[in-house]
């Protein structure tokens, strides 16, 4: 039986690659797949029916915004404020009303990515007489711990909605073991969710012997608590033959930070800054350098529970490994034998890492991530995702 579906995702849909690898394994499935979702560089799949949705913030005028911070502020105690304030402190009616009237867009699974699609995602879900599901990329209640502003009025206010929704939807999925044990024994969800791991489609690409130069690799998002200004800050004390690569999107006056951080270390001829390449070219430029790089601070639940796309990109890429020492990257770094791992994020010892790696070792987890590949891949974890999904509409 043919299943119609909507996913729902305030990113840059037609980039964001988990938003890809969960339409087209629906597509592959048989169900009839619509996105909604912000604009990104590339253009949507063929295959899609894709609704470009704006997210604009409300301006309430001073007696509004009293009163919406006055919700916000209450809404820890209570999940119906919570909800309040969330459709009335951004345009989430428009983008819902958008979907659902001007689109006319019925189905029977609403797929919300993270808990601020989960009030559309449920609406939808109500309207179509169907069910929803939320998504989680993120352990939204620990996210920005780092921050004391967020702590003391947004933290309270996700940990609400979460609340509200998480228990009600038909099933939950996220990234990894870590997340999946938080939320239950946050919401004593009567499931734990679904762990669908963000892992690259599998392709095979060459395995390419390390050269004279060893390449560095960092790419995604750019932007600050990534552990960059640390990685930059410990270039000088790599060997001679090594350089670091960031490849990715980021604000401009970032990426001249980060620049001229280089410059004052001395290290501007080893420190290269590339523009972001198109999602279906990640993975193939990706496999041009030696180590894929990723390391940032322990600093919370949801740093630590870090099980990003870029880990499993440079496994299919065929590169070496050197990231954090936390727990779900670890894990899968030991269980294959695929590189090193940082204890902690001191230039030095983020040095020593990089230190320890010779070419014949860096060419012999090149080897491993290649075969890891061919087993941990997304066409194994969509598997996964589709039997949440069909239990759920069963």
């Amino acid at each position: 039986m043919s299943h119609t579906a909507c996913i729902i995702s305030l990113t840059p849909v037609t980039d964001e690659p988990r938003v890809l690898r969960q339409s087209q394994a629906l597509i592959k499935a048989g169900w009839t797949v619509t996105v909604a979702g912000l604009q990104g560089r590339q253009p949507a799949p063929p295959d899609w029916r894709f609704i470009p949705v704006d997210h604009v913030m409300n301006e309430p005028g001073l007696r509004n915004a009293r009163m919406l911070r006055a919700k916000l502020l209450l809404s820890r105690w209570s999940g119906a404020l919570s909800e309040d304030y969330y459709w009335q402190h951004a345009g989430y009616d428009g983008i819902f009303e958008h979907i659902a009237w001007v689109e006319g867009v019925r189905c029977d699974l609403a797929i919300a990515h993270d808990y601020f699609t989960a009030p559309i995602a449920a609406r939808l879900a109500e309207l179509s007489g169907g069910k929803f599901t939320v998504d989680c990329h993120e352990y939204a209640f620990g996210q920005y711990m780092h921050d004391s502003t967020w702590r003391f009025w947004d933290r309270p206010w996700i940990r609400s909605m979460e609340k509200r929704f998480l228990p009600k939807a038909a099933v939950v999925t996220t990234v990894c073991d870590g997340i999946a044990d938080a939320l239950q024994s946050d919401y004593g969800l009567p499931h734990r969710p679904s762990v669908v791991r963000s892992a690259s489609i599998y392709r095979e690409l060459p395995f390419r012997p390390t050269g004279e130069t060893i390449e560095v690799l960092y790419h995604g998002i750019v932007s600050p608590m990534r552990g960059l200004e640390e990685t930059i800050a410990s270039v000088p004390l790599w060997r001679p033959e090594f350089r670091f690569v960031i490849r990715g999107p980021g604000p401009e006056d970032y990426l001249d930070s980060l620049r001229s951080l280089a410059a004052g270390h001395g290290v501007a001829d080893r420190v290269r800054i590339d523009p972001p390449v198109l999602f279906n070219d990640m993975v193939p430029e990706a496999n041009k350098s030696d180590i894929g790089f990723f390391v940032q601070q322990d600093i919370s639940l949801q740093k630590r529970f870090t099980l990003p796309n870029k880990l499993f990109e440079y496994i299919v890429a065929g590169l070496a490994i050197c990231v954090a020492d936390l727990p779900e990257m670890a894990r899968i770094v030991r269980e294959h034998d695929l590189g090193v791992l940082v204890p902690g994020i001191a230039p030095q010892a983020i040095a020593d890492a990089i230190n320890s790696l010779t070419r014949e070792r860096i060419d012999t987890y090149k080897r491993n991530s290649l075969a890891t590949a061919k087993v941990l891949n997304w066409e194994h974890e969509a598997g996964t995702m589709l039997q949440a999904y069909e239990r759920a509409l069963a």
